[in-house]
């Protein structure tokens, strides 16, 4: 959520925002930590044995604190919860000091957050919830630049996305005895997810109005049944699709024909009726929503005649 949070936010908020910065530098953390995850999602496609992965897995704990994975990958044997991070450079682990030293390659030393410690808060919070469910933890680096140095007072192992499978294949042989139904505590899991909440909200006033071409990003106008870029002349008849699924993502989940009209710069509401048809209407009291969908930007063909 909160990566599709910010790619909207790029798309949708102005530079004159007072926190523009700050959504640039988060976008950027944001999809580093995306690359990462597809690194190593790509070697746990390559898995032969029985198993579940859930990726960007949240659960919630007795006290209300959020317990964000990665990755949670179910054998029948036991679960395997991965921290990964996507850091060039050299790679210091101090876990009595709790941080991460990066030292660059122009020798600038930088502090991240420890992994170790955030793991080892997830496998506690794991073990408690099922106790007769071998949990085994580790962190891996997806970036193939970064040098693993010293692993200071961690008993975590701290290993290269490629070295997965044997990581996995040795604890197969160390974790031999069933203890779970793999399909069906993942449906067990699955139905705990903690809800989607959106680290950002703005209002309608907040974002730039109008819709966007998917070729090259300039704003497009819409003429009879379409949506033509003043650019490169690109027409799109769902383009407002887009449009849309920002404002889910940043506003609301349903939108009035009147905000539609603002956020797509469209004057007519029969017009912008006629846009709203694919989407199911709530009624409540005097007031027409449109409810739009999570998956909005799917719903229809995508054509450009």
């Amino acid at each position: 959520m909160k990566y599709k949070q910010l790619e909207a936010i790029m798309r949708r908020v102005a530079s004159q925002c007072p926190d523009y910065h700050y959504f640039i530098e988060q976008h950027a953390l944001a999809a580093a930590g995306i690359a990462g995850e597809n690194e190593v999602f790509y070697f746990l496609q390559e898995l032969a044995m029985p198993h579940q992965i859930l990726r960007n897995f949240c659960l919630i704990d007795f006290a209300a604190h959020k317990h964000e994975m990665d990755f949670l990958i179910i054998f029948s044997s036991f679960i395997l919860c991965l921290e990964v991070k996507n850091i060039a450079g050299q790679l210091n682990f101090d876990v009595e000091a709790s941080q991460l030293l990066r030292t660059r390659a122009d020798g600038v030393i930088e502090r991240f957050p420890n992994p170790v410690a955030q793991l080892t808060r997830h496998i506690r919070f794991l073990s408690s919830l099922f106790p007769h469910i071998p949990i085994v933890g580790a962190v891996v680096i997806a970036n193939r630049r970064a040098i693993i140095g010293s692993r200071r007072n961690t008993h975590i192992p701290i290993f290269h996305a490629d070295y997965l499978h044997s990581f996995i294949e040795s604890s197969l042989k160390q974790y031999t005895k069933p203890v779970l139904q793999i399909n069906t505590f993942y449906e067990q899991l699955l139905a705990r997810q903690a809800p989607v909440i959106k680290s950002f909200s703005f209002t309608l006033a907040d974002l730039k109005k109008g819709v966007f071409c998917e070729k090259c990003s300039s704003k497009m106008h819409f003429v009879q049944d379409r949506f033509i870029c003043s650019n490169c002349h690109h027409q799109d008849k769902f383009a407002h699709f887009q449009a849309l699924a920002d404002f889910r993502l940043l506003v609301d989940s349903k939108i009035t024909n009147q905000k539609f009209r603002t956020l797509c710069e469209i004057s007519s509401r029969y017009a912008a009726k006629r846009l709203l048809k694919y989407l199911p209407i709530i009624k409540q009291g005097r007031t027409t929503y449109y409810e739009i969908p999570e998956q909005i930007v799917t719903i229809a063909p995508h054509s450009p005649n």
